[in-house]
């Protein structure tokens, strides 16, 4: 049985071979040179035009074109510390309901922080009053500020950021005074 069993194998690996091997009337294409074996190549940008200037992105609603860059100038910090002024004004007001905190606070925070702080408790926060001016404590990137405001409770760190120099500062985190949680 063994023997038969080996023979039929021998048998079916030879026709499985010859018909892997070609025959001498069909010879195999020859390769086509390629034109450069040196790299990648990479289309020609001249022959691309680029989006038009004002042009509005029809899924996210954003303006393509250029953003002004922001620097440091005596404007930028003037608008950081009232901006973090103005954020650190809504956020501390542990007296008032939910919404009405909400409706104040939201449109001075970026999308993280909006996201952050959705579902925060008014109530809890510890500070309710603004005490005096805000101060920049980092300002090593002009598109995000470090300020700390005094507050009632303590100075609060406020992170700052905006999108160009033309956008607003938007607050992205809150940092409570150390010993207050």
């Amino acid at each position: 049985m063994r023997k038969i069993g080996t023979v039929i194998v021998v048998t079916a690996a030879a026709v499985v071979l010859a018909g892997c091997t070609g025959t001498a009337s069909t010879p195999e294409p020859a390769p086509t040179p390629s034109g450069s074996t040196s790299g990648p190549i990479f289309p020609d940008s001249s022959t691309f035009s680029p989006a038009p200037r004002g042009a509005i992105d029809e899924d996210s609603g954003e303006t393509h074109g250029p953003r002004p860059v922001p620097v440091w100038d005596d404007e930028s910090r003037q608008s950081a510390i009232a901006a973090a002024d103005a954020v650190m004004r809504a956020y501390a007001r542990p007296d008032l309901g939910f919404d009405a905190w909400w409706a104040q606070l939201q449109p001075l925070l970026d999308q993280k922080a909006t996201a952050d702080y959705a579902y925060m408790d008014p109530s809890r926060i510890v500070a309710s009053s603004v005490t005096g001016a805000g101060t920049i404590t980092d300002e090593t990137s002009a598109y995000v500020a470090y300020v700390d405001v005094p507050t009632n409770a303590g100075t609060y760190s406020v992170i700052l950021s905006r999108a160009d120099a033309d956008s607003p500062w938007l607050a992205s985190r809150f940092i409570v005074p150390e010993g207050v949680n």
